[in-house]
């Protein structure tokens, strides 16, 4: 992960994440963070306000700040994907405090 503390990443954090078949995370927003992803592998689809959008490899995906999203593997794969977040969130401070707050999130 490319954090501030970790790599001294200004503004932004970056990562990656794998949800597994079946996976979702709740609908949500960032008030103040902007989130891309990078969809590499798997299936799925993405909710981004009241759009509705395929996910496959090699698509990209922007949530604005302050417009509610969601993630959800339709596949029999897992989904793989890289985000990046600008500005960072609080948990993006550390590897230890994203996957504390992560795994709170997804089912």
């Amino acid at each position: 992960m490319v954090t501030e503390h970790e790599m001294g990443a200004v503004g932004f954090a970056a990562g990656m994440h794998i949800m597994e078949p079946g996976g979702m995370n709740q609908m949500h927003v960032h008030e103040k963070q902007q989130e891309a992803m990078y969809f590499y592998s798997g299936r799925g689809i993405a909710r981004v306000g009241d759009e509705e959008f395929e996910i496959v490899p090699e698509s990209f995906l922007l949530a604005p700040a302050g417009v509610p999203h969601q993630i959800c593997n339709i596949g029999d794969e897992p989904l793989k994907f890289v985000w990046i977040y600008c500005p960072p969130l609080p948990e993006h401070y550390s590897q230890e405090t994203y996957h504390q707050g992560a795994s709170e999130q997804v089912k």
